[in-house]
């Protein structure tokens, strides 16, 4: 027999003849690859001469459109690029802040600074360009610094409104812009500003139920709605100022927030959201979950939609009321789909995908993550169905940013990120679009 030498006898003592332990599979995602001919098409096919990407596009030559094609439903025209009777061209960033967020993540996660820079081109062009002022919560006024320090810091104006006080939806997203300049210039007039903006909310709060009344009733944003809006903005802007300010903001969110998870929710036997009052609305609104109704100035919202301002409360307070509601909402999702007459808009379907995966995080129910993906594979086989770029609703076939396909991909790399179980590469949260 032959000797065993002591390199043998070491080897084995450290288990190399021992079976190898087989691998977990990792289950496949289909999902970035296509994020990133989507970002690669807008990139290098999408951008006009000034870098800002075109809101709509043909998606069979991925140049702009020569036409003016049918608005997707609940779409008005007044809202579109260009103009009424020419062709669709034109650019509007306040719809790609998602498509922006997808950019800096597939730059992180490849390593490529062109999505990176591209990115920061478009973000150059809303801070020079005085027309692009917040009309939605701009989350990357902080890059904006990074970008254009000396524009973003003259742009902002620490200056109360009737605006301003006739809708606190938007009065919020002044808030958190104030917020974000005072924390990089130390400039206490827009800590006052902030003080005094905060306390004339305050002072509008209904004593019954807790909702502001605004001097012009909330036609385009109902009550209920406007102030979970509030309540976010609030706390973001809390963490990014001093006391007593932060704690007015924060004692300002908190009472949204009983007010807004107090409301008789129906998702379990309706699938929707209370979103408004009787007095103010005309009508206890509640949201659907595929094609939200128009209102009298806007689209409404759909069930997903405020679910996932429902997580971002959630992910920052801890409330377990928001839990249930997010839970009960991803529920009505769980055998639901589309109808085949129902026009409905790659946001819909990215806010379903992040709501499934949000309730996943929160339960670990395989259900939630299952779902997840057969939404997702959904919206890839109907929206990517032609070439990299998605249609902008079930029945449009050009591509246009409002109806939010940047919104769907960030659901699509958020999915992609859980199903390989990556931890390390942190994701925009699916949740501004409100």
């Amino acid at each position: 027999m032959k000797a065993i030498t002591t390199a043998a006898l070491a080897s084995f003592a450290l288990g190399i003849y021992a079976a190898e332990i087989p691998k977990a599979p990792v289950p496949p995602s289909p999902y970035l690859p296509i994020m990133y001919k989507y970002a690669d098409a807008m990139v290098e096919r999408g951008r006009d001469t000034k870098g800002l990407f075109y809101s709509a596009l043909d998606r069979a030559t991925m140049a702009p459109l020569t036409n003016l094609p049918p608005a997707p439903s609940g779409v008005r025209e007044e809202h579109r690029v260009g103009r009424y009777d020419f062709a669709l061209v034109g650019s509007n960033p306040f719809h790609d802040e998602n498509l922006l967020r997808l950019l800096y993540t597939l730059s992180e996660l490849s390593g490529k600074p062109k999505y990176r820079d591209a990115a920061d081109a478009e973000l150059r062009g809303v801070q020079y360009d005085s027309r692009y002022l917040p009309d939605r919560p701009w989350v990357l006024l902080d890059r904006g610094f990074h970008v254009a320090p000396d524009v973003s810091r003259r742009r902002a104006e620490p200056r109360i409104d009737d605006f301003m006080l006739s809708f606190a939806r938007d009065g919020g997203f002044r808030i958190r812009e104030w917020a974000a300049v005072y924390a990089r210039t130390n400039n206490e007039d827009f800590l006052d500003a902030l003080d005094r903006f905060a306390g004339e909310l305050v002072a509008r709060r209904d004593p019954a139920t807790g909702m502001i009344r605004t001097l012009t009733p909330e036609i385009s944003h109902p009550l209920a709605l406007s102030g979970l809006s509030l309540a976010i903005d609030c706390d973001a802007a809390s963490r990014l100022v001093p006391d007593p300010t932060a704690t007015r903001l924060r004692s300002l969110a908190d009472e949204q927030d009983r007010m807004f998870c107090a409301l008789p929710h129906d998702l379990k036997g309706r699938g929707g959201f209370i979103t408004g009052d009787a007095e103010a609305t005309g009508a206890n609104r509640n949201t659907t979950l595929w094609t939200p109704r128009a209102g009298r100035y806007r689209v409404g919202h759909t069930t997903a939609q405020v679910a996932m301002m429902c997580v971002s409360r959630y992910e920052n307070t801890g409330n377990i009321a928001y839990r249930d509601l997010i839970h009960a909402a991803a529920d009505a999702y769980l055998k639901s789909m589309p109808a085949p007459d129902d026009d409905v808009w790659p946001m819909t379907f990215g806010h379903a995908i992040s709501l499934q995966v949000a309730a996943w995080r929160s339960t670990a129910q395989q259900k939630y993550l299952d779902r997840a993906r057969e939404l997702a594979d959904f919206a890839m086989k109907h929206f990517f169905d032609q070439g990299p770029l998605p249609r902008a609703s079930l029945k449009s076939t050009h591509y246009e940013s409002i109806t939010g396909a940047d919104t769907l991909a960030l659901g699509f790399v958020e999915l992609h990120l859980h199903i390989l179980g990556i931890t390390a590469v942190r994701y925009p949260p699916n949740t501004i679009d409100r």
